[in-house]
């Protein structure tokens, strides 16, 4: 936490977005009750799959070993990334990324030696919000787990999607990434990091340039899951 959330956290301390109670976005005992768990499931086809391994049939799709997800993205998953992304709650990544962490712990997923590696932001969404959330989120996760952070991707450009067929999108979103630091991306297992999955066009396309640049393994971790 950098010591402008601190301070604004303490002028301005938030209210639960469920219960009320002041100090948190959304506290410890609302979240363990109200907030889902996803489940171990492939992260495309939602199979019952032990450690959210990519299952055999959706190999296919992109080089992801593992997705691990925290929720459905319903109810108070969706109100609790709204107040962090479009309502100035930069204090409810605190939330967010405890959720994310625990979803690692609760699945005994191996840390060791793992890149933690956020999906970079569009740089029109970080002047209109202010900051990145996913690099927020991922910078947490990392912290909290000593594992190294690595800004590894950008993006390119600001290409627009809207009424592309889904083989074109992929083939803009596999564009519009560059590798940063590519030497140092070579040979590791990476954990990319994102608030939100919906059709998994980003994370497909941020893995393949990862591994077209030596990763050893791509994994990510996801809050939520659109349904």
């Amino acid at each position: 936490m950098s010591v402008l959330e601190a301070a604004i956290g303490w002028l301005a301390p938030p209210d639960c977005i469920s219960c009320g109670e002041e100090g948190s976005v959304l506290c410890g005992r609302c979240s363990e009750s109200i907030i889902k768990p996803f489940g171990e499931r492939c992260w495309r086809c939602d199979r019952l799959i032990p450690g959210s391994r990519t299952c055999e049939s959706c190999r296919h799709a992109g080089p992801l070993s593992h997705v691990w997800i925290s929720t459905t993205y319903d109810h108070f998953a969706q109100r609790l990334v709204r107040a962090y992304k479009f309502g100035q709650q930069r204090a409810a990544a605190g939330s967010i990324s405890r959720m994310m962490a625990q979803t690692l712990r609760n699945q005994s997923v191996d840390l060791s030696g793992l890149l933690v590696v956020p999906v970079p932001t569009a740089t029109s969404r970080v002047r209109q919000r202010g900051f990145a959330h996913s690099e927020l989120l991922a910078r947490r996760i990392a912290a909290a787990q000593r594992l190294e952070y690595l800004p590894a991707l950008r993006r390119l450009g600001q290409t627009r999607q809207l009424g592309a067929s889904r083989e074109v999108r992929l083939k803009q979103l596999e564009a519009s990434f560059a590798i940063r630091n590519p030497k140092r991306i070579a040979g590791r297992k990476i954990l990319l990091v994102d608030d939100v999955l919906t059709t998994g066009g980003t994370l497909i396309a941020a893995s393949k340039i990862l591994k077209a640049n030596g990763a050893k393994e791509v994994n990510a971790a996801v809050f939520a899951k659109r349904l």
